[in-house]
């Protein structure tokens, strides 16, 4: 039995991130494993996007697949915009990292923390609505599921509640770019090439869960067309850029930073607020 159109994009999806998978992995090896560094997030979303590839082969060549199946792949497909949003908070955080304007936007910052627990409760609403849905006998009976309903548009609303926060302080670091050290600024780069396509696909999940299980922009039944151009080529094309400038910094983002027209490196200098970094003056 031939494979449908969703099967075909499944093979194409299996073909790209299993060589994308390494190059992730590669990065979390020269970056380091912190989920802070942003790094790791395109390992695991990598790792989302081949399992969710492989169960929707599987489910197309069963004669009469499982409901376990269809509710794993409903939750991959469901989750797989968390890695991406926390990937941005990453990478945010090591942008404004030894910024002083930028203290915000850290990792241990309070907004951060309220981010990270933002997207963890849109996550375990999506798994909820993506569980429900699977129990019903069919997606007409899913969309008259309440609970199902406004678990979707709930997590869809506080995902794009986030990327819409995460975009404003992308917009934040530019304006203060001159605090962010010269490596550092390249990696904004990436990130200002990337957010664009993240908020195309963090669209077209909001869309469809402010819709009906059944509208074009479901992502199991709705219009294949859309899914290809507002979800899956969005998440490669983002993945991609995240690959493509993480391979092209180097291991050491302060290293030989530029003040004016003199390198400056940097010393660590340990007081009673933590590791700090500062410059090194060099005397004639």
């Amino acid at each position: 039995m031939g494979l449908s159109h969703r099967g075909i994009v499944s093979v194409v999806q299996i073909a790209v991130y299993v060589p994308l998978l390494a190059l992730a992995a590669l990065l979390v090896l020269r970056h380091g494993f912190s989920r802070e560094s942003g790094w790791i997030f395109l390992a695991i979303f990598s790792i989302i996007r081949i399992v969710g590839a492989v169960l929707i082969l599987v489910i197309e060549n069963e004669t009469n697949p499982s409901v376990n199946l269809f509710t794993a792949s409903s939750i991959v497909v469901s989750i797989g915009l968390t890695p991406l949003l926390f990937a941005v908070m990453g990478f945010l955080g090591l942008v404004a990292q030894r910024a002083p304007r930028l203290d915000m936007i850290r990792a241990k910052s309070t907004l951060f923390r309220i981010l990270h627990v933002a997207i963890i409760i849109g996550l375990i609403l999506s798994i909820v609505a993506a569980v429900k849905l699977s129990s019903q006998s069919s997606l007409e009976d899913a969309d008259t599921s309440s609970e199902a309903t406004t678990f979707r548009k709930v997590a869809g609303i506080i995902f794009a509640v986030v990327y819409v926060v995460l975009a404003a302080l992308h917009i934040y670091c530019w304006i203060n770019r001159d605090q962010i050290l010269r490596h550092r600024r390249k990696l904004l780069i990436g990130l200002t090439l990337a957010v664009p396509f993240v908020g195309v696909r963090d669209l077209y999940s909001l869309i469809g869960s402010l819709k009906s299980f059944t509208s074009n922009f479901s992502p199991i039944s709705g219009s294949l067309t859309l899914y290809i151009a507002m979800s899956v080529v969005m998440e490669f094309i983002a993945v991609l850029i995240y690959v493509v400038f993480g391979l092209t910094i180097p291991l050491d983002l302060d290293s030989d930073e530029l003040v004016g027209e003199q390198s400056m490196p940097l010393r660590t200098v340990v007081d009673g607020s933590g590791q700090q970094y500062a410059p090194v003056y060099r005397t004639r």
